[in-house]
């Protein structure tokens, strides 16, 4: 399961207890299920249903909206349950974060209000049980977000010159080590073997909890590159438990894994399956790039193609103007 799909269920879950909670026996499982996907899809998978409104919040409610016509529709004798879910579902922009609050009492005051008009039901445990829920809903997502967190690695995220949607990922440690180490060495072993390989684990996880972090502000623009190991497509069964780490459409539309053209053709299958299943890749151009135009229009099925500047085939590519997606380095 990747770092996204156990967040998204820390999420779905503190829904379906609110729902049951409000509507106890009234409490229908489908309809709460269809909610909680359109709501997912748009909140965290950026999926627009009626297409762009000013806010994430009037996407969210709009595409509610769609939903419960929809509903209706299927289920015409469950047309009063299906509206009230709707109301109520409502306060859960407010519970993720959506929507700010002034405080929980706040929010827990309003939502027994409804209750009392919706469901004409007015009890003090269920104000307690409310409160309880949702400030465990808060700390869960909050300690599983500070899983993440770390003394020892921290990310490195630098603006490429041409461009300032996108960032490059780099893994820092901060280690002490003794003096008779030079730093070169320390950063040749870092770097190098199968501890380049290890570090991934750490920046993809890291990364994947920045991409959250982001996506909870309602940021869906930002992208990041992040770095990759030749030799992982040696080893099957590792690259397939790092790529597992981001293997979410939320985190694959957000992330591009960095691997160099002569390192893709060598790999050529092996990088198709990458494509195939939704992992964006940024090719870095190298010696055995071929600028003919033929060639080129390939590249893109590349999320971004990497020039370095002084390259003796950078102005020649440029020139050409087939390529839209590349990155100056």
């Amino acid at each position: 399961m990747s770092v996204m799909d156990e967040y998204i269920k820390i999420v779905q879950d503190a829904i379906t207890k609110y729902l049951k909670l409000v509507f106890e026996r009234k409490f229908n499982k489908q309809i709460c299920d269809s909610y909680i996907k359109t709501y997912i899809d748009v909140r965290y998978y950026n999926v627009n249903e009626r297409g762009n409104h000013r806010t994430l919040r009037k996407e969210i409610l709009e595409s509610l909206k769609e939903k419960k016509k929809r509903l209706i529709v299927d289920n015409k004798s469950k047309q009063l349950l299906i509206e009230n879910m709707e109301m109520f579902f409502i306060y859960v922009l407010y519970i993720d974060k959506v929507t700010p609050y002034k405080t929980i009492d706040y929010l827990v005051k309003n939502i027994c209000r409804l209750r009392v008009k919706i469901l004409k039901k007015e009890d003090e445990k269920f104000r307690k049980l409310l409160k309880d829920l949702i400030e465990d809903d808060i700390k869960k997502k909050e300690e599983y977000l500070k899983k993440f967190d770390s003394k020892v690695f921290s990310l490195k995220l630098t603006d490429y010159n041409s461009t300032n949607e996108v960032q490059r990922v780099s893994l820092k440690y901060h280690m002490k080590f003794s003096t008779i180490f030079s730093a070169t060495a320390i950063e040749r072993a870092f770097n190098t073997g199968t501890t380049s390989e290890d570090k991934l684990f750490v920046e993809y996880n890291m990364i994947s909890a920045q991409i959250i972090k982001d996506i909870i502000k309602g940021n869906f623009k930002k992208q990041y590159i992040v770095e990759f190991a030749d030799s992982l497509f040696e080893k099957k069964q590792k690259i397939t438990r790092l790529l597992n780490i981001i293997d979410n459409s939320a985190l694959q539309d957000k992330l591009s894994i960095k691997i160099r053209h002569e390192t893709f053709l060598k790999y050529r299958e092996d990088a198709y399956e990458m494509l195939r299943s939704g992992y964006k890749i940024a090719l870095i151009a190298d010696e055995t790039i071929d600028t003919d135009r033929a060639e080129l229009e390939k590249l893109k099925m590349f999320k971004y193609i990497l020039i370095n500047k002084d390259a003796p085939y950078y102005e020649e590519i440029t020139r050409k103007k087939r390529l839209q997606n590349i990155i100056e380095i």
